[in-house]
């Protein structure tokens, strides 16, 4: 194949150097003319040496250069274009630059050169490279190595997009986040809208550094920061700087200062940071070193620009490098949180404004379902809802429009298979002492408005411990808990996390904790939780991970939505640490039945059983000492024993009674020592 490419270039450029020759011939003839000379010129006057390889023509005239051209004699400057029309390349060096924009004149359409060799194309590749395939046929037929000394590779940063302040959106368009906006306001804001008593006390922001959990708004706030002040933007993402030749970075960060100094009242926005600034003494990538090194002479150069803003949004400070962050660079650190109750009541209005909403939505219902979510998932929620009205709209051809119960299927369907629920568990399903029952749905309340805690100056729970002999219902208490407050749930025991690979337990567990923050609210069950959690000290390894599961429990005091639970039948093995305020920090003890529980219990099990002259009252008093999940299997043994003995009829006294007597005998059996 290279063989026939390299082969058909030869013969194209033989054709071309021998059409060269005639051309070259005849104006040699017509200048022996216009001069009045009659001597004859021979046959091989005016060849070079170079006139009988392939490409010797060409050749020659990369060497000998125009005449005038800058440069003179010896100089390599040529410009060739490609003409569609021949299917040849062309020499314009001898015509003059045509400015972008202005059509050739008359004179150059009826020029000698022009009626010889038709003009090529005029359309140029854009700025991120996409020219048409006819303007480099070389390009595509080399698979681009022809392109290598002209182009450079590609740049990364000649595309970057200049958006005026018109097309931005102001602090009306943010829902919620006044406490922010008035904070940029109190601060960037009065800078920007009076420059000269700023600069007359001394006031100046060299950079504004935004950070965050992601999806929070930090870019939405960073355009809405340049619209309401009139500043235009250029946002920079890690592709705008990307080069793909070494040192390439480095040029395009300086190529977006110098185009944002073009452009004053600028706002420069560098989006995920991290990815640009990151610490140099981590990565050993020389070219890594070079663009954070391009980045801080960049800022210095630029921080005496007035009106010019420099701005930057990352989800981890922890891995910007600390010369950037440091005073005189982005010594201005902003954290955007997750929202509060007003603030997602304003960012539902501001989503809801320009839908087809009806007017008595429950915007207070949609802000207590919301708790933990970011503007962004929000946002996804009113979209989901109103797609669904509008497919249903479209097949309908009615005019529909978005309710409560829309949003509320569209908070529930977030996440999809990655928010796993529970079954409709309630709390009528499990019999529990009043006070305790009255504990739970307490804290119901509060994982389901937390905002109701914080206007008493209470901080909403973060974990619950339950305690207590095995088979008295703290996984059904935690089922029904995520049940009624409508949380993700995530049951793990140990053998979940634990691996015998070092380091495996921990990673197990972070992303445990990441899927719940996805998810939120969502709750994280841990059974049998001493497993995981018991006392460091005697096992170095346990306590990494033991170290591992404080540090996720922490991180949820400030990222609200995600509430633990954990379930054990040996509370003083558990590690103190985990039990003190702000993890697991209540802890409910889940005892034996009394004789009215048991009964309770009884009469609970047995409601969708057919049973005949049953004395539970006499049961309840034969079952001391015995779980709510031992009367469970009570009933269930006593159901097996009268489908066994055949026929419909009903479950007897003598049902339970010979159940008893196994149940009885399987603890003697497992009591015996062999």
């Amino acid at each position: 194949m290279l063989r026939f490419v390299f082969g058909a270039l030869a013969r194209s450029a033989r054709r071309r150097a021998l059409q060269e020759q005639r051309y070259r011939q005849e104006a040699l003839e017509r200048e022996h003319a216009f001069s009045g000379g009659s001597s004859a010129t021979g046959p091989f006057e005016g060849m070079g040496p170079l006139a009988h390889s392939p490409f010797g023509s060409l050749l020659e005239q990369m060497v000998a250069g125009p005449a005038g051209a800058a440069g003179g004699p010896g100089s390599f400057q040529r410009s060739l274009a490609y003409d569609e029309q021949r299917g040849q390349w062309v020499d314009i060096s001898d015509q003059a630059p045509q400015p972008v924009g202005r059509p050739a004149s008359p004179d150059d359409r009826r020029s000698p050169d022009t009626e010889r060799s038709p003009a090529p194309s005029s359309r140029t590749p854009d700025a991120g490279g996409r020219g048409g395939a006819a303007a480099r046929p070389l390009t595509n037929l080399l698979g681009g190595l022809g392109s290598l000394g002209a182009q450079g590779g590609n740049s990364g940063g000649e595309g970057l997009e200049v958006q005026p302040p018109d097309q931005l959106s102001r602090f009306a368009d943010v829902g919620g986040m006044e406490s922010l906006k008035q904070e940029i306001r109190d601060t960037v804001g009065l800078m920007l809208e009076h420059p000269d008593d700023a600069e007359r006390y001394g006031i100046d922001w060299n950079g504004i550094l935004l950070h965050g959990p992601p999806g929070v708004g930090k870019t939405f706030m960073a355009k809405a920061i340049a619209g309401e002040y009139g500043m235009n933007l250029i946002h920079v993402s890690t592709g705008d700087l990307v080069g793909s030749q070494q040192g390439q970075s480095a040029k395009n960060i300086d190529k977006a200062f110098a185009t944002a100094a073009r452009n004053l009242p600028c706002l420069i926005f560098f989006d995920e940071f991290d990815s640009v600034a990151q610490r140099r003494g981590e990565n050993p990538d020389q070219e890594s070193r070079r663009t954070v090194n391009q980045l801080l002479t960049s800022l210095e150069a630029h921080r005496e620009e007035r009106g010019l803003l420099v701005m930057a949004a990352t989800n981890s400070i922890d891995h910007l490098d600390p010369a950037v962050i440091r005073p005189g660079r982005f010594d201005r650190h902003i954290r955007i949180d997750l929202p509060d109750g007003p603030a997602r009541r304003a960012i539902f209005a501001v989503e809801l404004a320009d839908r087809p909403a009806a007017a008595d939505i429950d915007l207070d219902e949609l802000v207590s379902r919301s708790e933990g979510m970011t503007p962004a998932s929000i946002s996804k929620v009113v979209d989901m809802a109103a797609l669904e009205v509008f497919r249903e709209a479209a097949g309908s051809g009615r005019k529909l429009e978005l309710t409560t119960e829309n949003l509320l299927d569209a908070l529930g369907n977030l996440g999809g298979q990655d928010r796993p629920t529970v079954e409709h568990w309630t709390w009528d399903a499990i019999v529990l002492a009043p006070e305790i029952k009255a504990q739970l749905q307490q804290l119901q309340s509060i994982l389901e408005d937390p905002e109701s805690a914080r206007r008493f100056g209470i901080d909403p729970p973060t974990g619950l411990l339950l305690a207590g002999p095995p088979g008295t219902g703290k996984t059904t208490v935690a089922k029904v808990l995520a049940a009624q407050a409508r949380c993700s749930f995530y049951p793990v025991s140990g053998a979940d996390v634990m691996s015998k690979w070092v380091g495996e337990s921990e990673g197990n567990i972070r992303r445990l904790f990441e899927r719940a923050r996805e998810n939120r609210p969502s709750i994280v069950f841990i059974d049998e939780i001493d497993a995981i959690a018991a006392r460091r000290g005697s096992v170095e390894v346990h306590d990494s991970h033991v170290n591992q599961l404080l540090a996720e429990i922490d991180g949820i005091s400030g990222q609200r939505g995600v509430f633990v639970v954990g379930a054990t039948n040996r509370p003083d093995q558990i590690d103190p640490a985990m039990l003190r305020g702000g993890r697991l920090s209540r802890t409910i003890v889940l005892g034996l039945p009394d004789t009215a529980g048991r009964l309770a219990l009884l009469k609970l099990q047995t409601a969708r059983m057919p049973t005949v002259e049953v004395d539970l009252d006499a049961l309840a008093a034969k079952t001391d000492g015995r779980s709510p999940a031992d009367l469970k299997a009570l009933c269930q043994e006593a159901g097996l024993v009268a489908m066994a003995r055949g026929g419909r009829s009903a479950v007897t006294q003598a049902d339970f009674d010979a159940a008893l007597d196994r149940m009885a005998a399987g603890v003697r059996g497992n009591s015996t020592s062999y």
